[in-house]
C-alpha cells in the first residue's frame, strides 16, 4: 500500500513538471541569403539547456512554460539574444555575418590568418553580398563594397567584363600592351590558390565563398611582382560534413531601358538644318536649298519619320540557373555545382551564353595526410556585333527602314526616279541575314590538385599544382554593305583559333608554435609559373557566298588571303619567406621577403627581391583600456614594403623580325624587317614602395566596426614604351624612365542601427580617396602626344590619364567683345561661337598658351553605401555607389553637327539670337572642327560625377510551416532592380550612365529580375 502511494506521488510530480515545460523548436538561417546554419548553438539564457542545429538549420529543446529567452551563436556571425512568448513556436532566427569578427579567418597569400592578428590592409566580401547583384561577373558584384577597389563595368554589351583598379594608377599603359590584352595596372587574381587562375568571367558568383582584396605592400609582397597592383583572392565553396544539401538559385528578368540620348526627330531636326542656312540678313532659303541631297526632301514631304535609335535597340533578357550539391563526412567532403547564364544584349544578334561545372573534393587519407582536387569546366559562346548607336544617332531621321516583306532596307532613301540613294546606308544594315557575324566560342579547363602533410604538430607542407587550359575560336564576317565595310565596299572574313596552357606549381612549408604568450608562424615557399599560347589566323576578302560567313575561306579572293601563326611564352620563378610573431595578442609583427625571376625582362635584370614588414598594436588589450567597456577592439597597424612589376609583352626587350614584301623590278619577293621595337638590354623591374597606416575599431558589442587606412605609394623605373626618332630606323624601345605617386585614404564603416526581435537595420559604407600624379618622365619634360594630344599626353604633376585642351567657359553672347584665334590679326570670335578661357590674358586663343589640363579620368573619391532591412520574413537591401570629381570624354557630345548634315542628340541646346544658351554653339554651314577650329574639343570633356542606386532587392522567406509541407528546407523569392536611377552633376549626362566613362558604344542598361533560392 505504501509503495502504491509513493508511485502516485511520483506520477503527480512528473505530470506537474511536464505541465511547467514545453518543447520549443525553430531554425537558424543566414540573414543574408536565408541558407540554414548547420551547427549553430541555441541555449536557454542563464542555463545549460541547449541544442545544436541540424543540416536544415533546425533545433528543438525543452524550455519552461511562458516567455523564454534564447541565445543563438554561430562562428563568424554576430550572437543574437531573442525573447519569445508562450505562444511562439517553429520560430526563425536570422544571424547576420559579423563582417569584422575578430575570430574570422581571412584568406591571405599562401595561407590564412585570424582577423585579430592581421597587420595588413585586407578587405573581405562574403558570399551573401556577392550574390546580391544579378550579374555573371563576381567582381562586378563587389563594386563599392570594398574600399580602395575601383570597379566599373567595361561596357553594356552582353557578357562584358569589368575594369578593376586598386589604389590608383601606378603604371603608364601603351597601345602595344592594350593590343596584346595586357593591363599593367590590373590586380593579380588568385582563384583557390592558383595565381592568374583563369577568366573571372567564367566563375559563377553562386560558387564563391568569399573574396579578399589585399591592398598594402605587406599583404601583397608574398606575391612579389605579381602583386604590384594589389591581389584579389577568390575562394570557392567546399564540401561540409553532414547530410548532402541540394540548392537551386535562379533568376530571370529584363535587361534594357538603356540610358542614351534620343536623336532629333521631325521639326526639331528640320529647324536645326534650316537655322544652319540662315543668311546674314536673317532670312532662310527655301527647303529645296536646305535639303539638296537626293531623296531628303522627298522623304520629309512624305512624312517618313524614322527613329533609328528605337529601331536599333531592344529590351533583352537575362537569366541564371545554378544547382549545387554540398555534403560529406569526416573523411570526404565534396561540392558540385552546375550553372547556366544567358544574357541578351540591347542589340539584336548580340548575346552571351555560359555553361560551367565546378567541383571541389577534399579527402582525408589518414591523420596527417589529406589531398584534394578543385576545378571548373566552362564553355562560353558570344555573339557580338559592331555597335550601331553612333550611326543611329547621326543618321538622317527620315526614310523607309524596311522592305514590304519586313526585311531591312539597305538604302532607306530613294531619289525622284525611285532609285535607292546609295550614299545613305541604313543603321540597321547589319541585321540583314549573313550581313555581319562575330561569333566567339571558348572552352576553359581549370584543375588544381593538392596534397597536404602534417607530420608533426604545427608543421604543414602543402604542394599545389594548378592548371588552366584554354582553347577558343573567333570567326568574323562582314559583307560589302555592312557598317564595318561601308567604305571599302568589299566583304571580309577571318577566323582565329587560340590554344593556351598555364601552370602554377606552389610548394609551401608552414610551422606554427605557441609558447606561453608568444605565437610564431614561419612560412617558406617556392612558386613556378609557366604560360604559353599559340594561335592561327586566316583572312580573306570577297567571300563568294555570304552564307559561308567565316567558313570556307577558299571562297575568298586568293590574292587577298593571309595567314599568321604567332607563339608566345613566359616563365616566372620565385622563392619567398614570411615570419609572423604575436605576443599576448597585443603586439603583432610580420616580415616577408620574396625573390622573383621573370623571363620577360633583359638578361642580367631578370631577378630582384621584394621585402616588406608590418606591425600591429592591439590597444584594446592594454590595461589602460580595460575600463572602456564600449570598445571591443582597437588596433593600430603600420606597414612598409616593395613590390615589382614586369608586365610587358613577351619578347618586349628583343628585336623581332616580321615578314614583308619587297619588289625587284616587277617581281615581288618575301623579305624581313625589324618589327618596330629594338633591343632593350638594360630593362629591369618597375618597383612600387608603399607605406600604409591603418586603424581597426570594433565597438558597442560589435554593432559598430570601422577600418581606416592611409597610404603612400611611390613607383619608380616605370616600364615605359618610348618613341624613337625616325633617324634610328625603329619606332619604340622599352625603358625604365618614369615615376608616379599615389596617396589616399580608405574607410569602411559597418553599423547595426536597430536590432529587435522582428526588425533589424544595418548599414555598410565605403569611402576611397586617391591622389594620383606623375612625378617624373624621360628628361623631366611633359610628353605631348602628336596623334591624340587631348587624351594621350603625359604631364608631370597630373594623373596618368589626363585631358588636355581648351577650357570652355560658355558661348559668346550678343554685345560681348570676342578675343581672336591664333594671333592678334586672327579671326575674332562672334556671338554664338564657343568661348574658351584665355589663360595668359593676351586677347588671343592659341594652342601654345591656352591649352591646359582640364580634368582627369580618375575620380577624386568613390564609395558605396548599403542598407539592409529585415522584418520578420521580409528583407530589403538598397545599395548605392558614387563617383565624384571624374572627367569623362563624352563621345556623343561630339555628335552635335552645327550644319545638321548629320543628326544628333535632341536634348542639346544650341545658341541662336533668341536662345542665348551656353551649352552648344550656333548652327552654321560646316562641322564642329572646321567651324570652331580646335575649340570644339572643349565641348567633349565634362564633369562625370554621379550617384547611382545600383541595386534594390526585396525578398521574402516563406514560413517553415509551408516549406515543411512541400518537403524543402528553405524557400526565398526576391526581385532585384539594378542601375535604375542615376543622378549626374552635369545636365548633359541626364540621359546617359557615366559609369560607362563617356563611351558612345554599348551604354549601360537597367535590369529587373525575379528569382528564387531553394534548399532541399
Amino acid at each position: 500500500m505504501k509503495k502504491l502511494y509513493l508511485m502516485c506521488l511520483l506520477l503527480i510530480a512528473v505530470m506537474g513538471v511536464q505541465a511547467q515545460t514545453r518543447t520549443f523548436s525553430g531554425r537558424v538561417l543566414d540573414a543574408g541569403n536565408s541558407d540554414p546554419l548547420i551547427g549553430a548553438a541555441v541555449t536557454l539564457q542563464g542555463s545549460t539547456t541547449g541544442s545544436i542545429t541540424d543540416v536544415n538549420g533546425k533545433f528543438s529543446l525543452n524550455v519552461p512554460a511562458g516567455n523564454v529567452t534564447l541565445v543563438v551563436k554561430y562562428v563568424g556571425y554576430a550572437d543574437q539574444t531573442v525573447t519569445f512568448t508562450a505562444n511562439d513556436q517553429d520560430v526563425t532566427v536570422k544571424l547576420a555575418v559579423q563582417q569584422n569578427a575578430l575570430e574570422d579567418v581571412v584568406v591571405v597569400g599562401f595561407g590564412t590568418i585570424k582577423r585579430r592578428d592581421l597587420t595588413g590592409a585586407v578587405a573581405s566580401v562574403k558570399a551573401s553580398d556577392i550574390v546580391r547583384a544579378p550579374t555573371h561577373n563576381p567582381l562586378e558584384a563587389i563594386q563599392g563594397r570594398a574600399s580602395g577597389v575601383d570597379i566599373t563595368r567595361s561596357s553594356g554589351a552582353a557578357g562584358a567584363g569589368v575594369n578593376v583598379q586598386i589604389r590608383g594608377t601606378r603604371s603608364i599603359p601603351n597601345a602595344l600592351n592594350t593590343a596584346n590584352g595586357i593591363n599593367p595596372n590590373a590586380p593579380l587574381l588568385v582563384v583557390d590558390g592558383v595565381q592568374n587562375g583563369g577568366n573571372i568571367n567564367n566563375i559563377n558568383p553562386n560558387d564563391i565563398e568569399s573574396i579578399e582584396v589585399l591592398q598594402d605592400a605587406s599583404s601583397t609582397a608574398i606575391y612579389g611582382s605579381q602583386g604590384a597592383n594589389g591581389v584579389i583572392i577568390v575562394t570557392t565553396k567546399k564540401g561540409i560534413s553532414g547530410k548532402a544539401k541540394v540548392s537551386y538559385n535562379g533568376y530571370y528578368g529584363v535587361n534594357g531601358w538603356t540610358q542614351f540620348p534620343q536623336p532629333r526627330q521631325g521639326e526639331s531636326y528640320i529647324n536645326l538644318r534650316r537655322e544652319s542656312f540662315r543668311l546674314p540678313d536673317g532670312t532662310i532659303p527655301n527647303d529645296a536649298t536646305v535639303f539638296p541631297n537626293a531623296g531628303e526632301l522627298q522623304a520629309i514631304q512624305a512624312g517618313q519619320t524614322v527613329n533609328w535609335m528605337d529601331l536599333s535597340t531592344r529590351n533583352g533578357q537575362q537569366q541564371s540557373h545554378t544547382v549545387s550539391v554540398r555534403g560529406g563526412n569526416d573523411n570526404t567532403k565534396a561540392f558540385f555545382s552546375l550553372g547556366y547564364f544567358n544574357e541578351q544584349g540591347q542589340l539584336r544578334n548580340q548575346d552571351y551564353n555560359r555553361y560551367n561545372f565546378r567541383y571541389n573534393i577534399d579527402q582525408k587519407i589518414n591523420n596527417w595526410i589529406k589531398a584534394g582536387i578543385v576545378g571548373q569546366l566552362a564553355f562560353t559562346k558570344t555573339n557580338a556585333r559592331r555597335d550601331p548607336l553612333s550611326n543611329a544617332l547621326t543618321a538622317f531621321p527620315f526614310g523607309v527602314p524596311f522592305n514590304a516583306d519586313g526585311s531591312v532596307k539597305t538604302n532607306p532613301l530613294t531619289d525622284a526616279s525611285g532609285n535607292p540613294v546609295t550614299g545613305f546606308l541604313s543603321p540597321l544594315t547589319d541585321e540583314r541575314a549573313f550581313a555581319a557575324v562575330d561569333e566567339a566560342v571558348a572552352n576553359e579547363i581549370n584543375a588544381t590538385a593538392f596534397v597536404e602533410l602534417n607530420p608533426i604538430k604545427g608543421l604543414t607542407f602543402r604542394s599545389n599544382l594548378g592548371t588552366v587550359l584554354g582553347n577558343s575560336r573567333r570567326g568574323v564576317f562582314n559583307d560589302a554593305q555592312s557598317l564595318t565595310q561601308a567604305n571599302p565596299r568589299y566583304s571580309e572574313a577571318y577566323i582565329q583559333n587560340n590554344n593556351t596552357r598555364y601552370y602554377n606549381w606552389d610548394n609551401v612549408l608552414t610551422y606554427t608554435r605557441d609558447i606561453k604568450k608568444h605565437g610564431f608562424t614561419a612560412t617558406v615557399l617556392s612558386s613556378y609559373i609557366h604560360s604559353d599560347g599559340e594561335s592561327v589566323e586566316a583572312r580573306g576578302r570577297n567571300q563568294t557566298i555570304n552564307a559561308q560567313t567565316f567558313y570556307g575561306l577558299l571562297g575568298t579572293d586568293p590574292t587577298t588571303r593571309t595567314i599568321s601563326a604567332p607563339y608566345t611564352r613566359f616563365d616566372l620563378l620565385a622563392y619567398a619567406g614570411r615570419f609572423n610573431y604575436s605576443y599576448d595578442g597585443k603586439y603583432l609583427l610580420q616580415a616577408t621577403m620574396r625573390w622573383d625571376g621573370a623571363s620577360r625582362l633583359a638578361p642580367g635584370n631578370k631577378w630582384d627581391s621584394f621585402p616588406s614588414v608590418s606591425a600591429g598594436w592591439v590597444l584594446s588589450r592594454e590595461d589602460f583600456m580595460k575600463n572602456v567597456s564600449q570598445l571591443n577592439n582597437l588596433k593600430l597597424r603600420a606597414s612598409y614594403g616593395i613590390s615589382g612589376n614586369s608586365t610587358i609583352p613577351p619578347y618586349g626587350t628583343q628585336s623581332l623580325l616580321v615578314p614583308i614584301q619587297m619588289g625587284f623590278g616587277n617581281v615581288g619577293v618575301p623579305a624581313y624587317a625589324f618589327g618596330g621595337d629594338i633591343v632593350s638590354p638594360n630593362l629591369g623591374w618597375e618597383k612600387s614602395k608603399t607605406i600604409d597606416i591603418g586603424l581597426d575599431v570594433t565597438a558597442f558589442n560589435s554593432r559598430v566596426t570601422a577600418a581606416i587606412d592611409w597610404y603612400l605609394t611611390k613607383t619608380s623605373d616605370l616600364l615605359f614604351r618610348r618613341s624613337l626618332p625616325q633617324s634610328t630606323g625603329q619606332q619604340f624601345i622599352y625603358q625604365n624612365i618614369a615615376s608616379t605617386q599615389n596617396s589616399g585614404i580608405n574607410i569602411t564603416l559597418t553599423t547595426v542601427n536597430i536590432q529587435t526581435k522582428d526588425f533589424k537595420w544595418s548599414s555598410t559604407a565605403t569611402f576611397s580617396h586617391n591622389a594620383e600624379k606623375i612625378t617624373g618622365l624621360i628628361d623631366g619634360r611633359n610628353i605631348l602626344s602628336t596623334t591624340n594630344p587631348e587624351r594621350e599626353s603625359l604631364f608631370i604633376g597630373s594623373q596618368v590619364q589626363s585631358f588636355y585642351t581648351y577650357r570652355k567657359t560658355g558661348i559668346w553672347q550678343l554685345g560681348e567683345t570676342g578675343t581672336r584665334f591664333g594671333s592678334t590679326t586672327g579671326t575674332q570670335y562672334q556671338p554664338g561661337d564657343i568661348k574658351v578661357q584665355d589663360l595668359n590674358n593676351d586677347g588671343v586663343i592659341d594652342a601654345t598658351n591656352d591649352r591646359t589640363v582640364i580634368g582627369h579620368a580618375q575620380p577624386r573619391w568613390f564609395g558605396g553605401f548599403q542598407n539592409t532591412f529585415t522584418y520578420k520574413n521580409f528583407d530589403l537591401n538598397v545599395f548605392m555607389v558614387a563617383r565624384y570629381g571624374q572627367t569623362v570624354y563624352g563621345e556623343f557630345l561630339g555628335r552635335y553637327d552645327p550644319s545638321g548634315a548629320q543628326n544628333g542628340p535632341d536634348n542639346f541646346d544650341y545658341w541662336t539670337p533668341t536662345n542665348p544658351t551656353n551649352d552648344f554653339p550656333k548652327p552654321g554651314r560646316g562641322n564642329l572642327s572646321n567651324l570652331y577650329n580646335n575649340n570644339y574639343q572643349s565641348l567633349l570633356f565634362i564633369d562625370g560625377s554621379f550617384l547611382k542606386i545600383k541595386n534594390v532587392s526585396l525578398g521574402y522567406t516563406f514560413p517553415k510551416s509551408l516549406t515543411d509541407r512541400i518537403k524543402i528546407g528553405t524557400l526565398r523569392a526576391y526581385a532585384t532592380a539594378s542601375n535604375m536611377f542615376t543622378f549626374t552633376k552635369n545636365k548633359l549626362l541626364r540621359d546617359y550612365d557615366p559609369e560607362r566613362g563617356g563611351a558612345e558604344s554599348s551604354p549601360l542598361s537597367r535590369q529587373l529580375v525575379f528569382g528564387v533560392n531553394v534548399d532541399f
